[in-house]
């Protein structure tokens, strides 16, 4: 197969895209589907070996999968036993167990389920999980498993069909993958049966299913309207856009144009620059070594580094991709440790038995405790989640439900119903204001990553805009409570939607309280707490505290105000004269995640804001 200059370059591109959208700068906040553009790369160019192969009568599953073994597994493992190293040095033992399992999971192929199953709502921060980007590498390992053995049958059995079957394969998968970015968000992005249509896009050129234009006039202007797409993509996509369903046909289909276009176009001689093909020649590495990079840098000294630190985290990534592309992934590669096949099997056993060992001590002894004080060690483990009405009654993003369940919502007669509605951060309060008001029966219609106003926000799931349809389409309507608490995680641009509700409870003479933003931090409060223990630093917390919610409490106010409605300031309660407390008066956590109240601080804050109450 002829060597494509202008694909090393493709691929600098969407490393560099990943790489920026993670450190996040704003001009590319899509940058993500970098990894959609390899994707489609990965299905073009194995294709285009496997078919070469075949048709010469030397394709076999041994040889093919040696080569992608010699090719992914090397700088892989380097990179696990590097991050095992700083995780043992840097997380504490609930964190390194769950790293641990993610380490595992990597070495097996696996890194997309595990996190599939692993990762929720209220799971840590991404950058508290630095083998999250291993995502990737278990649906293309995956693919490469499964993709030969399809092949080989298709030959076999239906030699005429095959290109017929690929585009019913690609099909399926694709109308499988915006299915589930609709009601299962999770599985369609982690799954490779929902990413398998973007691998196969690339398969179906390289065998020319896809047809190309002989005309370099056409070819040319394909290939800029192809990077003109995944550009538009890089810039306006933001991370709440559902992955890979609709939204990813643009970056895709960018990529199968530019791929189409060839080397003799504008964009291919544009992609063939030396700048561009060295970072496709590290992207491997450098897409390995960048978010382990990112997570450490972001737990050890915050989110707010700025550009130097921006800059250091990135100059560091190259260096080491630079190395380990020089020395671990091309020798090896290139086959120049003449190891034959069975002792290199042998070879990349043992190396992976032994980068796995670690994780697997880590698993046994419960993350490493002795590592830190038994003080450092309860802190960590002090704060208890947030209770609710029952565990039904704050349904995840993901999800086909269509109604409210059975007991959050079921009035009683000897009291008056009250209605506590909102996300998240709306069921924190649950707890502390049915404390702070026996006399009501507080119902709830909460559910994570739903702002539950009348118009969901934009990027809201379907079953967020489903629930939000019951509730004001039949529920409030039919059964009007008495009293609405509405609260929730206020973010800018929220304020016209807001005010919205309301006004459409003021019209139907419904009492309606809104509930302003909590304080909200880089990490997880007890390990913050934990964290300023180990080090001696009891100011840690107050620096690590993000400052978002200290600008939308007074919008907030002044939207109810606006309205008509009252206000009950959470960061008032939490933060007064701006400095927030980390804990109640007994010591315990006031936030069990990064913002969510304890069950502890919910109880503090239902009291404060019931004593604001009573002043008005």
């Amino acid at each position: 197969m002829h060597h494509r200059t202008d694909i090393d370059g493709l691929r600098g591109l969407a490393v560099l895209a990943v790489f920026a959208g993670h450190l996040g700068l704003s001009a590319v906040p899509g940058g993500f589907v970098g990894v959609d553009v390899f994707f489609v790369i990965s299905g073009f160019v194995i294709a285009k070996v496997v078919a070469r192969r075949h048709a010469e009568g030397k394709f076999s599953l041994i040889d093919f999968w040696e080569r992608r073994t010699r090719r992914l597994t090397p700088a892989v493992l380097l990179v696990i036993a590097a991050t095992t190293a700083m995780a043992c040095l840097h997380m504490f033992p609930d964190e390194l167990t769950r790293y641990a399992g993610s380490s595992l999971a990597t070495v097996g192929f696996a890194a997309n389920l595990w996190f599939w199953q692993t990762i929720d709502y209220f799971s840590a921060p991404p950058d508290m999980h630095p083998l999250l980007h291993a995502w990737s590498l278990g649906v293309e390992e995956q693919f490469y498993i499964v993709f030969p053995l399809v092949m080989l049958a298709a030959w076999r059995w239906l030699p005429k069909l095959v290109k017929p079957l690929l585009g019913l394969l690609a099909l399926a998968s694709f109308i499988l993958g915006v299915w589930l970015a609709k009601d299962h968000v999770s599985a369609g992005f982690y799954l490779p049966v929902g990413r398998a249509w973007e691998l196969l896009l690339g398969v179906l050129l390289a065998l020319g299913a896809i047809p190309t234009p002989e005309s370099r006039r056409i070819r040319s202007g394909m290939g800029i309207v192809g990077l003109a797409i995944i550009v538009w993509a890089m810039a306006t996509y933001q991370p709440h856009t559902p992955m890979p369903g609709l939204a990813a046909v643009a970056p895709c289909l960018g990529a199968l144009m530019l791929l189409a276009a060839g080397e003799d176009t504008p964009t291919g001689v544009f992609f063939s620059t030396p700048p561009l093909r060295f970072y496709g020649f590290i992207s491997y590495s450098l897409y390995l070594w960048h978010w382990p990079l990112i997570a450490f840098q972001r737990m050890l000294f915050g989110e707010q580094v700025g550009l130097p630190g921006q800059i250091a985290v990135f100059a560091l990534a190259v260096l080491l991709a630079t190395l380990s592309w020089k020395f671990v992934e091309t020798p090896i590669r290139d086959r120049k440790d003449g190891l034959s096949t069975g002792h290199f099997y042998l070879a990349a056993l043992a190396a992976t038995l032994l980068v796995a060992a670690p994780s697997v001590v880590i698993l046994a002894t419960g993350g490493l405790p002795t590592r830190f004080s038994p003080k450092v060690h309860e802190i960590a483990q002090s704060a208890e989640r947030t209770a609710r009405r029952n565990e039904a009654c704050l349904p995840s993003p993901d999800g086909p439900l269509t109604a409210w369940p059975a007991g959050c919502l079921d009035p009683v007669t000897d009291r008056p119903n009250w209605l506590l509605m909102g996300d998240s951060h709306a069921n924190h309060l649950w707890h502390g204001l049915s404390q702070a008001h026996p006399e009501a029966n507080l119902m709830q219609a909460t559910a994570s990553a739903c702002r539950m106003t009348r118009k969901p926000a934009p990027g809201a799931t379907a079953q967020c805009r489903r629930l939000a349809d019951a509730l004001f389409e039949d529920i409030l309507v039919q059964r009007p409570p008495e009293r609405v608490y509405l609260a929730g995680f206020w973010r800018p641009g929220d304020e016209a939607d807001v005010a919205d509700t309301l006004a459409w409870f003021k019209a139907r003479n419904i009492p309606v309280t809104l509930i302003g933003p909590a304080p909200t931090y880089e990490q997880s409060v007890p390990r913050l707490l934990a964290l300023a223990e180990h080090l001696g630093q009891p100011d840690l917390p107050a620096r690590r505290r993000l400052h978002g919610a200290d600008a939308m409490d007074p919008v907030m106010a002044r939207v109810a105000r606006e309205a008509g409605a009252p206000y009950l300031s959470v960061m008032a309660a939490v933060c007064p004269g701006g400095a927030c407390r980390a804990t109640t008066p007994d010591g315990s956590p006031m936030q069990w995640d990064e913002g969510h109240l304890s069950r502890a601080g919910s109880a503090w804050v239902g009291v404060k804001l019931r004593e604001q109450e009573a002043r008005r």
